[in-house]
């Protein structure tokens, strides 16, 4: 089994593959202890770890708790299956990086706009030459509702949880609608503004709040929510075979 880690900034998913085949997945805090990857690999032998995290680098705390155990972290210096055309390679987020290349995986007959709504909502560009064009970054649902409260004097703190309504009729509802109509609308245009240069692409939804959008943009999506996890361990995969 290869034990697959994704820490974000807001929490950290897990998964355990037997070849390219995801076998189970959990979701645990942004910092896990020895204790969450052990439970989670319990009876399960590990044969390879890898790493991709935007957050606190733990890598030599998991190498600890997995001693003698292959282990990858996944950084900018390691080689990927696909390539990039990005500027400044070293700044573009290992997680962008792992969900363009799973993104190829699923669709490698066309050119794919992988959509990651996280913290932040990622928008990210590979075609069929397995070649990363580019993409962009917006604020994520909660830090867009943070942001108006916390950059205006009286608008309310509201919680994200709360269903978006259809019309806002008080403020706190207001805020809830423009947030949430407003990332409606921009991954709406974002996916139309591709598809106009693009008329054979595919759009795949991912992270943590793919579900609040999934059913109500316009636009035919493929819903993938273990992405990130598969695109680590075909970057591990990948590694290894350069390895042999």
């Amino acid at each position: 089994m290869k034990l697959i880690v994704d820490i974000g900034n807001s929490r950290t998913k897990l998964g355990l593959f037997s070849g390219g085949d995801l076998m189970s997945t959990s979701v645990i805090s942004a910092t896990p202890e020895k204790n969450d990857l052990t439970t989670f690999c319990a009876g399960n032998p590990i044969e390879a770890i890898a790493i991709s995290s935007v957050g606190e680098n733990l890598v030599q705390k998991i190498e600890s708790w997995f001693p003698n155990i292959y282990l990858l972290n996944i950084e900018s210096s390691t080689s990927f299956p696909i390539k990039t055309n990005y500027k400044t390679p070293n700044t573009l987020g290992i997680d962008r990086i792992c969900g363009l290349v799973a993104g190829n995986k699923y669709f490698p007959e066309n050119t794919v706009l992988v959509i990651d709504m996280g913290t932040c909502i990622t928008y990210d560009l590979i075609d069929a030459n397995k070649t990363h064009l580019g993409g962009g970054i917006s604020p994520g649902y909660k830090m867009r509702l943070d942001a108006m409260h916390e950059f205006t004097t009286r608008l309310p703190k509201v919680d994200p949880k709360q269903e978006i309504p259809k019309i806002g009729t008080t403020t706190n509802e207001s805020l809830l609608f423009g947030a949430g109509q407003g990332m409606k609308s921009e991954i709406d245009g974002i996916i139309a503004f591709f598809s106009a240069k693009h008329p054979n692409l595919k759009v795949i939804l991912t992270g943590g709040n793919h579900l609040m959008v999934e059913q109500r943009v316009e636009n035919a999506i493929f819903a993938a929510p273990n992405l990130i996890l598969e695109g680590i361990n075909s970057i591990l995969l990948y590694n290894e075979k350069l390895n042999d």
